[in-house]
Formats: structure tokens, C-alpha cells, sequence
């Protein structure tokens, strides 16, 4: 059975102004608002090598703190009160590695647009 295809929609035109506030409040969050209000260009994006890599990356870094966090409020750890400084320094370079290979996921999948159209 073929289900018909989504009707084609452009861009939200909130994408620029919640993007630009966004990045003001939590630039990362920004590179999300722009896919999020892309429409039906939001699957290219996801589509994008570059974007899932940057999206694995970001989670990546975040697992382990993410974990250390989680056994210390379950009371499996030894340390009641840790002090994950390194998980901590690992998810804010993941966190920015992951959002430049995204932001570059972005830009080809534009690129690549702008040279269809």
C-alpha cells in the first residue's frame, strides 16, 4: 500500500526570529529551532551525514555525565555528592564539536539546495 506523499511546505516564517532569540538564550538550541522550523526540508537535514553525526556526538557526550548523575540520585555510587568535572568537560566539548558538525550539516544541505533550485 503507497501512502500519498506529505504536501509540500516551506519554511516556517518564525524560523529566522525563534532562531535569532534562541541563540541569544542557548546558542546550541539554535541550530534545532532552525531544522525544527524547516518544513518539509527538516527530513534533508536528517538525512544529512553531517547532522547525524553531530547529534550522535552531542548524546555521546552526554551519556556519561548523564549516567553519573542518574547513580548518584539512585544511591549506587560510593560518593553521595560526585564531582564529575571531566564528564562535565566531555559533554561541553562534545557539545560544541557536535554542534559544528551540524551547523556544516546545514550549510551543505543549503548549498545543495540553493544548487538544485
Amino acid at each position: 500500500m503507497h501512502l500519498p506523499d506529505a504536501p509540500e511546505t516551506g519554511p516556517s516564517p518564525y524560523r529566522w526570529p525563534v532562531t535569532i532569540a534562541v541563540a541569544i538564550v542557548a546558542p546550541p538550541l539554535a541550530l534545532a529551532a532552525w531544522i525544527w522550523l524547516s518544513g518539509t526540508q527538516r527530513a534533508s537535514y536528517f538525512r544529512s551525514w553531517w547532522v547525524r553525526a553531530g547529534i550522535t556526538t552531542i548524546v555521546i557526550g552526554a551519556l556519561p555525565l548523564l549516567a553519573v548523575i542518574l547513580w548518584s540520585a539512585l544511591g549506587l555510587l560510593a560518593d553521595p555528592n560526585p564531582n564529575p568535572v571531566g564528564l562535565g568537560l566531555l559533554f561541553v566539548f562534545a557539545g560544541a564539536a557536535g554542534c559544528v558538525l551540524v551547523l556544516v550539516g546545514i550549510l551543505r544541505e543549503a548549498l545543495r539546495k540553493s544548487a538544485t533550485d
